[in-house]
């Protein structure tokens, strides 16, 4: 049953992510500082990767995907930020491809792998000292 959950997780969130990327949004803008849009594309691709680390290497996939787990989702996560932005400038009139956005998007992706790599090389140590 968790494996339908990490998968499933994964991909309601992407869908979210898409929807919201390619939508109009309308409101108030939530941060009031420069730069505040690109500290969400990062938020969100770190978010991205972790979301499809843990239904690679816990949910519904093959050996080969769980062994590399941390590199497929950060490969998806990139291919998936380039596609939405190429979707943005050439499929809908009110959003632009941005290579910032891009680049904060690849940002966060590389601080999840880092964050990744470090809570898995703590759990491993844990493990052998007892």
């Amino acid at each position: 049953m968790h494996k339908y959950i990490f998968s499933g997780a994964a991909i309601a969130w992407t869908v979210v992510i898409s929807i919201l990327s390619l939508v109009q949004l309308k409101g108030p803008k939530m941060l009031h500082f420069s730069y505040a849009d690109k500290l969400i594309h990062g938020i969100i691709y770190f978010l991205v990767t972790v979301v499809w680390f843990f239904a690679f290497s816990k949910g519904i996939t093959n050996d080969n995907l769980r062994k590399k787990a941390i590199k497929a989702s950060a490969i998806l996560a990139f291919v998936y930020g380039i596609i939405i932005e190429i979707l943005q400038e050439t499929l809908v009139t009110n959003r632009q491809g941005d290579w910032q956005d891009a680049l904060a998007n690849t940002i966060g992706i590389i601080l999840a792998v880092f964050t990744i790599k470090w809570f898995i090389a703590n759990k491993t140590t844990l493990k052998t000292q007892n």
